[in-house]
């Protein structure tokens, strides 16, 4: 009997101190518009947003590029931009850093079985979603691709089909068969969900447009302008690589920089209501997924990371997309619920690349060798912690003229790096975004600081809690006399942060 009950003791403390899984849901073309923590009410999330009721709201957190592969890139990797030297659809971080351990294979190296499914990696870069070094190899990874017809039209509400005839719900089915092969097999586990939407086309079904009814009802943007002075290199005149938009057989061109070319109201409205009836699509498999959580009896004991690869502008500076160094091209939603941590808000600078060390020490392990991010975890313990005094983006141009309108509608994803016209190095402190756009140094792989930019921007943030997509970085106030200690002061810490490198 004493025997019995030594080892009913002796299980139930090494259950008790079982490592903590990790959960990483990643979202593409997430906006951080979500009601809970980030006080943006037009969208559906009641998943995320109980999310954020039980974990941290990192509030101003910032991606290193804004577009797909670089960014995923960048915080699955843990170095910026200008480490991994991927700032297209060409390289990975593999190329230069063929040994460098990843975000999941960090953990697959301490005894964790990782795997994944959806949209982790951008798809090829690096190859093969990183199989085998960043996935265990007891499962497959499953990425399914969108099969079901969207002809003429950026938004598809589909009613008659099976959450699995979506790709986004066949690669959670994909997930929840991974968790439930996890916990059988036991011990800690890494599993992330990458979901494509809210990326375009937006097929979802049926029933998440109907929420949004009726489409009059959407909200404009309050500027659908570029902001006034700023150089015309800044702007990006296409959408995912597309010079027009449809919506229900209707198609109008990606708008330029005047307000004159913005789309008429009502084709701006539906496809807005296309972009938030998608997310809802997304939320509601997010919260399958924690519901299995529970159902398996693991969701206390899991870490839960949700991250936005980057922003996306429904309009606002008559920008459809990302692709751009602006605020909302930049910014993302990050929420981050561990075991023994309460639940808060941060207004702390913060960036994609922190995400990997932070979860690592959120699950005990040592701090990664080599990484750029820096450890969150004291954020999350006094919400009023300061770690970062600025972040950084970068964003490069391949334009034929650099005087007039931007010509490249494939935003240099095909574009060798050495062949680069511009890079845009961009950096956000607590009141101001300065962006300077300078001449590529196609040796060295770096703007070049010998020559005069091709342009410069300044936008103030004072007083900015970020709960307002309208009101901030509408005038470029690089010129201002008034503010030539603080462009000053910018471009020192442009140097300091890209010109090492």
């Amino acid at each position: 009997m004493k025997q019995t009950l030594a080892l009913l003791g002796a299980a139930a403390t090494a259950a008790a101190v079982q490592p903590p899984n990790v959960m990483m849901f990643i979202v593409d073309d997430l906006r951080p518009e979500i009601s809970q923590g980030y006080e943006q009410h037009h969208m559906k999330t009641p998943n995320i947003d109980q999310l954020a009721k039980e974990g941290t709201v990192f509030n101003r957190a910032f991606c290193q590029q804004a577009i797909c592969g670089p960014t995923r890139n960048s915080f699955m990797s843990g170095r910026r931009p200008q480490r991994t030297q991927s700032w297209n659809f060409i390289n990975s971080f593999r190329d230069v850093g063929p040994n460098w351990v990843a975000f999941p294979q960090y953990f697959k190296n301490n005894n964790y079985t990782t795997l994944g499914t959806g949209k982790t990696y951008h798809p090829g870069i690096p190859k093969n979603n990183d199989e085998p070094l960043s996935w265990s190899q007891d499962r497959p990874y499953v990425s399914i691709p969108n099969t079901l017809p969207c002809d003429k039209s950026e938004i598809c509400p589909i009613e008659g089909h099976n959450l699995t005839d979506f790709s986004d719900g066949a690669n959670l089915q994909a997930a929840l068969d991974d968790l439930d092969y996890m916990v059988k097999k036991g011990g800690p586990f890494f599993l992330a969900y990458g979901a494509h939407k809210p990326h375009l086309p937006w097929v979802v079904p049926k029933e998440h447009w109907d929420q949004y009814a009726p489409t009059e009802n959407i909200s404009l943007p309050l500027h659908e302008a570029a902001p006034e002075g700023m150089p015309p290199i800044a702007f990006t005149y296409e959408t995912d690589g597309q010079s027009k938009l449809y919506a229900f057989n209707v198609s109008h061109p990606v708008p330029y920089p005047a307000a004159s070319t913005a789309f008429p109201a009502n084709f701006t409205k539906t496809l807005r209501r296309g972009y938030y009836a998608a997310v809802s699509f997304t939320d509601s498999n997010i919260g399958l997924m924690m519901k299995a959580l529970k159902d398996h009896g693991v969701y206390d004991n899991t870490i839960i990371a949700l991250i936005g690869d980057h922003g996306w502008q429904l309009g606002e500076h008559n920008v459809w997309g990302k692709h751009t160094n602006f605020e909302l091209g930049t910014r993302v939603p990050l929420i981050i619920k561990a075991p023994g941590k309460t639940p808060g808000f941060s207004n702390s600078l913060v960036e994609s690349v922190d995400l990997y060390p932070t979860i690592a020490k959120l699950a005990g392990l040592p701090f990664p060798d080599d990484v750029d991010g820096v450890d969150l975890t004291p954020i999350m313990d006094d919400n009023s912690k300061v770690i970062n005094d600025a972040v950084f983006s970068e964003y490069p141009r391949c334009p034929p003229n650099v005087t007039e309108p931007w010509g490249d509608k494939t935003s240099c994803v095909h574009t060798a790096k050495q062949n680069f016209t511009v890079m845009g190095y961009s950096v956000r402190t607590d009141e101001w975004r300065y962006t300077t756009w300078m001449w590529w140094d196609g040796v060295n792989l770096v703007g070049d600081f010998s020559r005069p930019p091709v342009g410069e921007e300044l936008y103030s943030h004072a007083g900015d809690t970020e709960d307002d997509f309208n009101t901030f970085e509408n005038v470029n106030v690089v010129n201002v006399p008034a503010n030539q200690q603080v462009v000053k002061d910018m471009r020192s810490r442009v140097e300091k942060q890209w010109k090492k490198n």
